[in-house]
């Protein structure tokens, strides 16, 4: 009787600690998604912030200052806090617009850094902006978006170069266009949010449709599960399910790409 009382109270002390070891895994695994999603918001809320960048350089030229001096006042101004964004995680902590700002930085800098560098050496500074690389841990959408940003800019620089065109109307053209484009795709993301949550919402009805007939006395998974012609019904239905929410993604997603 006495083995038996110690064998319970082990097997109940195992039992609470892999109770306790699931629940802080799963609280570690909360926080991390929490703090990936802050971070991912801080990215996706300083792309709208580029537009307002590309003016800043425009004006910093409009107002005398030479390319070499134009990104040290850039550096000076995005300069700070890029160090804050490490491992995919992003920032640790922190007060949405300190995390914005961070996010914002871990953007900037590095191209900044690089065109001062090559403008400082009298080196190709739209050279320099072609091949800037962000460090790891900034989402897909962020970085395929700044890295277009910098690359369009050389191509700013090489056209005022080339043609004697004024490099600051060029800049402020391409903000306006870049704008457009980050304005387009909000509304664009906004359309499309119906339409996802109808997919959705589709995909559940033949469920709903199962536990309404079920409410209402009948026997629908009796049909289904009883006979041959209930299992073909069964299969052709959830090939058909499948198709159309298949199609439909397919449909919103390209939407979403144009």
């Amino acid at each position: 009787m006495n083995g038996l009382a110690v064998f319970l109270l082990c097997l109940a002390a195992a039992l609470l600690v892999g109770v306790q070891g699931t629940v802080l895994r799963r609280e570690r695994r909360r926080r991390r998604n929490r703090t990936r999603g802050a971070n991912s918001k801080a990215y996706a809320d300083c792309l709208h912030e580029l537009p307002m960048f590309v003016r800043q350089l425009a004006a910093l030229l409009r107002s005398g200052s030479t390319p070499a001096r134009m990104w040290d006042e850039a550096g000076r101004l995005y300069g700070t806090g890029g160090e804050g964004v490490a491992g995919p995680a992003g920032p640790d902590a922190g007060a949405p617009e300190t995390l914005r700002q961070i996010a914002l930085s871990a953007l900037l800098r590095p191209g900044i850094r690089a065109a001062g560098q090559a403008a400082g050496l009298g080196l190709s500074v739209a050279a320099a902006l072609r091949h800037v690389k962000l460090p790891a841990g900034v989402p897909p959408e962020a970085s395929a978006m700044t890295v277009r940003l910098w690359r369009d800019l050389g191509a700013c620089w090489d056209a005022a170069e080339q043609t004697g065109a004024p490099l600051a109307l060029l800049l402020e053209n391409y903000a306006h266009h870049l704008q457009h484009q980050l304005d387009a795709a909000a509304a664009r993301r906004t359309a499309l949010a119906g339409p996802r949550a109808t997919t959705t919402l589709l995909g559940w009805l033949p469920l709903l449709g199962l536990g309404l007939g079920m409410a209402m006395g009948a026997d629908p998974l009796g049909i289904l599960l009883g006979a041959p012609s209930g299992w073909l019904i069964l299969g052709v239905g959830l090939a058909l399910l499948a198709g159309g929410r298949h199609w439909s993604r397919r449909l919103v997603d390209a939407a979403a790409r144009e």
